[in-house]
């Protein structure tokens, strides 16, 4: 194995008049290494941009919901047992509502939410204490920046907002309506929140609501946000009640999970075509150094190498450029990405070009997520990608007739 090893290094560095097929192999591993690289900075920073979004959702939203069709005037939660959920569990009341803000003649919808200190703590500790709901009074409320902006309001101002008197949960009067004080404007971070949500205190939301003196839903916080998709059936087991919902962050937000799937999928495989387009460089310079090394071959063949030797010397061949495009194509990915926000500043000097301009976007700089899986996954289809690549030209060079060739280069 090693002199099959040592011939296919020396075919695939000649110097002498197949050093055109030495120009191809290089570029060969180049494009390659380009490709992967692409593949992988596209993914990583996508996986960046998911990720940035699963904080800020999770910043605002629950991790577990348990809604009712009725009025929830007990804990649906008190008697089930929860110790399949692994790590430290949370459960707090949720109050939340539809209703209409107006202010100066205009008018918008908003998603009322109720907070007290209780579960504000529990949604999250760090983000709600900036906040100080603690010191939010009956009279005062918090809106986000986006529906603060849409609607002309700045803090100190007085808004009215109108909520639906509900009877129960299948008939609504007319809206009750109430004066409240804009003591503060929210960046949460995401456009579905800081156009429509505003905050106001739980027992405050509750009495405007009237009718309805119960809570609406019940919420679960637990250690790994990640892990609630496999608790969601089990609780609803537990709780074994039709008019009971349980949903989590994910399938409430389902859409636009869906979306950034589909995005990042099509434009890995629209990346991967570079790739693949690498790949039959490489098949094509294989081939011609079967079609270059016909004598070598003879040579071989004379010495004892068997059909499967030569096949395997041009297998390698083929196999250590792919390998040496698909590694450096990995070093140059994470190179790319550790230096991202270099490369960023240099692209916006050279051509002027401002990737996040100020007050369009809610982060200033490209977040990035490298993940090993992905990692792995594009090797390994490159790697088996390249198998095939190789074995077509090396079996070519395996049928090779030793005497034939010899008897050609006599005459």
């Amino acid at each position: 194995m090693q002199n099959k090893f040592f011939i296919a290094r020396r075919f695939l560095l000649t110097k002498d008049k197949g050093q055109f097929i030495s120009i191809v192999s290089i570029v060969s591993s180049i494009a390659i290494a380009i490709g992967i690289a692409s593949i992988l900075i596209v993914l990583s920073v996508m996986n960046g941009f998911e990720s940035e979004i699963h904080k800020r959702i999770l910043k605002v939203e629950p991790h577990i919901t348990i809604k009712s069709t009725k009025p929830l005037d007990y804990n649906p939660l008190k008697d089930v047992d929860l110790s399949f959920i692994q790590g430290k569990t949370i459960i707090f009341p949720s109050l939340e509502s539809k209703g209409i803000m107006e202010f100066n003649g205009l008018t918008s919808g908003v998603n009322l939410k109720g907070l007290d200190s209780a579960n504000s703590v529990a949604l999250n500790a760090e983000f709600y204490d900036q906040l100080n709901i603690s010191e939010l009074k009956p009279n005062q409320i918090i809106i986000g920046q986006g529906l603060a902006y849409r609607m002309g309001v700045n803090i100190g101002n007085q808004i009215i907002i109108r909520i639906p008197n509900f009877k129960d949960f299948t008939s609504v009067t007319v809206a009750n309506s109430k004066s409240y004080q804009v003591i503060d404007i929210v960046e949460f971070g995401l456009s579905k929140y800081d156009s429509t949500l505003a905050l106001l205190p739980m027992n405050e939301l509750r009495m405007s609501m009237r009718s309805i003196a119960a809570l609406n839903s019940w919420s679960i916080r637990v250690d790994n946000p990640y892990q609630t998709t496999k608790y969601i059936q089990k609780i609803e087991s537990a709780i074994d009640n039709n008019q009971i919902i349980v949903s989590d962050w994910s399938s409430n937000n389902q859409p636009l999970f869906k979306a950034i799937m589909i995005e990042k999928t099509i434009m890995s495989v629209l990346i991967f075509l570079v790739v693949l387009i690498a790949m039959f460089n490489i098949m094509v310079m294989v081939s011609m150094t079967v079609d270059d090394k016909e004598k070598d071959i003879a040579i071989l063949r004379t010495l004892g190498f068997t059909k499967r030797d030569i096949s395997q010397i041009f297998f390698l061949q083929g196999m250590m450029n792919a390998t040496v495009g698909i590694v450096l194509g990995i070093v140059l990915a994470f190179i790319g990405l550790n230096n991202l926000q270099t490369i960023e500043g240099f692209i916006s000097v050279i051509f002027g070009f401002d990737f996040f301009p100020e007050g369009l976007y809610y982060i200033s700089s490209m977040p990035y997520l490298i993940r090993m899986g992905d990692v792995a996954i594009i090797s390994i289809s490159a790697l088996l990608i390249s198998f095939i690549a190789c074995y077509l030209p090396s079996i070519k060079a395996s049928k090779q007739d030793p005497v034939s060739i010899i008897r050609f280069y006599r005459n």
